[in-house]
């Protein structure tokens, strides 16, 4: 019995809310209300906290690095699309639609100020201003009007490409001679990271665009799936959740990246990218600097008398010789630790197998009851087969065959199963009566 069989949390068969019924023009592949009362999508609505987490991050990072004030708008808009997009699946509210996507494109439209107005005059920066305005104020007038998903969806991708692009041109032609007239020795190393960056959040944007467009495609096999192997594992399977992590990824890797190494009119973002690193690097130095005066070990003596309470004679005298038995016992110690921790590894697994073979029993005797009911009924009776939330219909020998076939096969895993706890129940044995012996031998 596997894991999965093993730990499954059935769906809510009500399908009704506390937000009541849907006002938005969108639902998503996850069906409404299944998880709680509460909350129409709730795993939509959880993995949304990405952003919020990642928002707050943002903001740390933009104070303590003294990084330009654009920044923290930027971010704050970070964390509005995701409370906006948790309202949203939440309660598939028209209203709390538009709280999700059209900060989307505020903020879109945010970093796209923040690309084309890159080094260039106060004029230029004030007309690009205005002309990414506009462009918010023109796409929220007009849909508004259309209620057309499809518009907003396009619109979105259009300004996220046109930032994306416009960031690989500032990458290599502006940042790349700024760096190297700042520091030319490291200049090389900081772009290959910039740029490895970049990559990670093409791929990541990409991967996350291909699992939306199979959740939106493949949606009725996706649930069916769901339906099938249940809670919690269905949760991986909900491709607009991984939607909203990706793109967070995505979304916290290009303005890092922006953070990191533009230097010019936004006052601030002439820090070094790799300074964090260096930072984190002289954070950890204390550690390693005990970590290399603990190996070898000083002298026993260094520490105050032996704790062991047995007479050494003149050994006690001799530092060689103490630090040896020292050395000896550390390592008895060890092995006692590692053994002790298989057995308890052991003895959880133990538990879980118990559990597994108590499940499998059980799945026998209901199959076993189940095939006893239907011999007893009449010829030609129909009976019927749950699949997720629907019944299919099949021939009494039919079923019979069925179910025998998964008694067989519930039969054949209890064997295997019954092999693996003896294993463990052995493995756990050896370990306690190795712990024993090392006690009562005393190290020796």
């Amino acid at each position: 019995m596997s894991l999965v069989s093993a730990v499954q949390i059935p769906y809510r068969e009500a399908r009704d809310g506390f937000w009541g019924e849907q006002t938005s023009t969108l639902n998503w592949c996850e069906e409404d209300y299944n998880i709680t009362y509460y909350c129409a999508e709730t795993i939509n609505t959880v993995t949304n906290l990405a952003f919020i987490y990642l928002g707050i991050k943002g903001l740390r990072d933009v104070i303590r690095y003294s990084h330009s004030r654009v920044f923290i708008v930027a971010w704050l808009g970070y964390i509005v699309v995701g409370l906006g997009s948790m309202a949203f699946h939440a309660t598939l509210w028209y209203s709390m639609q538009l709280a999700d996507e059209l900060p989307m494109i505020y903020s879109v439209c945010i970093m796209c100020f923040i690309a084309y107005s890159f080094q260039r005059p106060p004029a230029v920066q004030a007309l690009v201003g205005v002309v990414m305005t506009a462009v918010a104020i023109l796409i929220t007038v007009y849909y508004l009007y259309a209620k057309d998903p499809v518009f907003h969806q396009a619109a979105f991708g259009f300004l996220q490409l046109a930032t994306t692009f416009r960031g690989f041109y500032v990458t290599e032609w502006k940042l790349r001679p700024l760096l190297k007239k700042r520091n030319p020795s490291r200049a090389d190393e900081q772009m290959r990271e910039t740029w490895n960056l970049a990559l990670a959040g093409v791929v990541m944007f990409s991967t996350g665009f291909v699992i939306w467009l199979l959740d939106n495609a493949f949606c009725h096999h996706l649930t069916a799936a769901k339906n099938h192997i249940l809670l919690p594992w269905s949760a991986v399977l909900e491709g607009h959740g991984w939607w909203h992590i990706l793109t967070g990824l995505v979304l916290k890797a290009t303005t890092s990246c922006s953070t990191g190494g533009l230097t010019g009119p936004f006052p601030g973002l002439s820090r070094d990218p790799t300074a964090r690193t260096r930072r984190r690097q002289n954070n950890r130095q204390p550690i390693l600097v005990l970590r290399h005066w603990s190996s070898p070990p000083p002298p026993l003596h260094s520490f105050g008398p032996p704790q062991s309470t047995r007479k050494t004679g003149t050994r006690q005298t001799n530092p060689s010789l103490t630090a040896t038995m020292s050395i000896s016992n550390e390592a008895l110690q060890k092995l006692v630790r590692e053994i002790e921790s298989q057995a308890i590894a052991a003895q959880q697994q133990i538990g879980l197998v118990r559990t597994q073979l108590a499940g499998k029993q059980r799945e026998i005797r209901l199959a076993q009851l189940t095939r006893s009911e239907i011999s007893s009924l009449p010829p030609g009776t129909a009976v019927y087969e749950g699949v997720g939330k629907m019944f299919v219909s099949l021939s009494a020998p039919t079923m019979q065959d069925k179910l025998g076939g998964q008694m067989k096969e519930m039969e054949t895993e209890i064997e295997a199963l019954g092999k693996r706890l003896h294993y463990l129940e052995t493995t756990a044995k050896n370990s306690q009566e190795h712990i024993e012996k090392m006690l009562k031998g005393g190290g020796q």
